[in-house]
């Protein structure tokens, strides 16, 4: 599978992604995302991948619309929302973007500072930032 990030603005056009090539873990799913206490809920799909080098790319989706595309590559950040907001960067990606943190968090790291994740199964997890009210619940396909 290749993929393609489309966006307004960027620092600089990051690569494609072929999530078939070696290195890559690729989960699949269901999420249900709160985006802050004063904003409806959003269910649909989940693609979270991540590689052995270290980029990450998470779409959240309701088909045949995507949500948002977020990704990391050679020291570069990006996430594209459906509504045209994009955002990008060098280096960390900004804590306030949790997706970026999700493909590590579900390998085992700590989340960052104000979220506390919850696995409720296997392939099942529940995150939430209390300070903000944004919650995230993930059930990835077996």
């Amino acid at each position: 599978m290749v993929v393609t990030v489309a966006g307004c603005t960027a620092v600089t056009r990051l690569p494609e992604v072929d999530l078939s090539s070696p290195g890559w873990t690729v989960r699949s799913g269901q999420a249900r995302w709160q985006p802050g206490s004063d904003r409806p809920a959003l269910a649909g799909e989940l693609m979270v991948a991540r590689h052995a080098g270290g980029d990450v790319l998470v779409v959240f989706s309701k088909p045949p619309f995507p949500i948002f595309t977020a990704q990391t590559a050679d020291g570069l950040w990006q996430i594209d929302f459906v509504e045209g907001r994009s955002y990008s960067g060098r280096g960390v990606p900004p804590r306030r973007f949790i997706w970026f943190y999700v493909p590590e968090i579900l390998d085992g790291a700590s989340a960052p500072a104000d979220w506390e994740v919850e696995a409720l199964a296997a392939d099942e997890w529940s995150m939430t930032n209390h300070r903000t009210g944004e919650a995230i619940r993930l059930v990835f396909d077996p």
